[in-house]
């Protein structure tokens, strides 16, 4: 029989105190495409956390899937175990398989018992979850724990391998809701997401691509204007985020990127990350006009903190010339969209107080700024701030419900209540309401 594989995320509904966009499930999106690619039926279903327990059902039923693989996060993850619980009940022959972020080389078999997975997969699907469909053995795939015939949980031999992103074909879209998607960030605006660059060049303390690739691997320019092509003509896309962790770390693909979208006359509005450091780059400084002309209009800079300590344990970049840096952005009409994270174990109420306002005070030294997000520090299991508050005994929280940034998962020397109070004082400061 051959497989027919459905696809799964459930996500939060968009909104928020971290102004969350709605938008495609990348990840599968990428492994759907590459298995059709290959031969094997496969569909894409996002859903949300509020819906997903009769549409998933309904979809299984009418679908009829072979194999249902799961995309995981931390806090989806029990939501994600019970929906696999419910389908165990109905279709006890269906195979199910997880892969995400959220699963280590170190947690795998431990995940997947927990979900009764019958695999799960570390970093970069695309070929495991093939090469599981195909029937290869499983002891030789990379970069998988699976249940044996006997029942047990073992990983296989060889640890996970990443995947040139400029190998794979396009993201797979059909049948997701995209007039649904959306982004505060562009209001009324049809909006498509994208993700054409695995890796980082920098190594931060909370995060986990940087245990997974050691320098970033990128889609051409060329791949990279298909795909707005293809937005721009199939969804008549208005708006468009590209969220690669590093995405300005190869300047001659920007450069490319940008003049393609120039002379094509684009009127896709656009947007990505950006790191501090970018900003160093006296080439890309001089690109920053022509980078607003393309339709760029916002930098969703991570400045994480003020307070230099913290920044050191973070391994993030700060130093004295912050405003001087970003307001090269808006100086050109380019707007940032700053995070900052409060509660990391060491800060005072002082230090938290100090950083915020500082913050805020960016509005009056001539910086463009809107949709400021403050979350949490969030120790992210796999992650090196992970395993160091863990051997302290800093984390109060282990419900990866909670772990979304929203919610305080570690100890601090400000009280939480006092971490929620600065916050939401901080927000009712930027927006004016009192």
């Amino acid at each position: 029989m051959a497989e027919r594989i459905l696809l799964v995320k459930i996500d939060k509904a968009s909104g928020g105190p971290q102004h969350l966009s709605f938008s495609e499930p990348i990840g599968i999106c990428y492994i759907s495409s590459y298995l059709k690619e290959r031969g094997i039926e496969s569909r894409v279903l996002h859903l949300t956390k509020d819906t997903v327990k009769d549409d998933l059902a309904n979809q299984v039923r009418m679908y009829c899937p072979t194999v249902i693989g799961f995309s995981v996060r931390n806090f989806n993850f029990n939501s994600t175990c019970e929906c696999i619980a419910t389908i165990r009940n109905e279709f006890p022959d269906i195979m199910i398989y997880l892969g995400g972020e959220c699963i280590t080389w170190q947690n795998a078999i431990e995940l997947a018992k927990k979900a009764n997975a019958d695999f799960v997969v570390v970093s970069d699907g695309e070929e495991a979850v093939f090469a599981f469909l195909s029937g290869q053995q499983p002891e030789n795939i990379p970069g998988i724990a699976y249940r044996t015939s006997g029942g047990e949980f073992i990983r296989s031999t060889i640890p996970p391998q990443r995947i040139d992103p400029s190998t794979l074909p396009m993201m797979n879209r059909e049948g997701l809701p995209m007039k649904d998607y959306s982004s505060e960030g562009f209001p009324g605006k049809k909006y498509a997401t994208m993700h054409v660059q695995r890796g980082c060049r920098y190594k931060c303390t909370f995060c986990h691509t940087a245990s997974r690739y050691d320098l970033p691997a990128s889609r051409t320019h060329k791949q990279i204007m298909e795909e707005v092509e293809h937005l721009s003509i199939h969804h008549q896309i208005e708006a468009l985020a590209i969220w690669d962790e590093d995405f300005f770390s190869d300047f001659d693909r920007v450069k490319q990127l940008t003049m393609a979208l120039i002379d094509r006359g684009s009127p896709v509005q656009w947007h990505t990350y950006m790191k501090l450091t970018d900003l160093k780059n006296k080439k890309l400084r001089k690109l920053l006009p022509l980078l607003r002309e393309s339709g760029y209009v916002r930098a969703v800079i991570g400045l994480e903190s003020f307070i230099p300590k913290t920044l050191r344990y973070y391994h993030k970049a700060g130093g004295p010339n912050i405003e001087e840096r970003l307001k090269h952005l808006s100086d050109q009409g380019i707007t940032v969209t700053p995070s900052y994270i409060i509660g990391e174990p060491h800060e005072t109420e002082k230090d938290i107080a100090y950083g915020l306002d500082h913050l805020l005070r960016l509005k009056d030294r001539g910086i463009q700024m809107d949709l400021p997000y403050i979350t949490f520090i969030t120790p992210f299991p796999g992650t090196p701030l992970y395993d160091q508050y863990s051997r302290e005994g800093l984390i109060l929280d282990q419900n990866w419900d909670h772990y979304d940034g929203e919610n305080i998962i570690v100890k601090s020397l400000c009280p939480p209540d006092r971490l929620i109070e600065l916050r939401d004082e901080f927000y009712r400061n930027f927006y004016g309401d009192n």
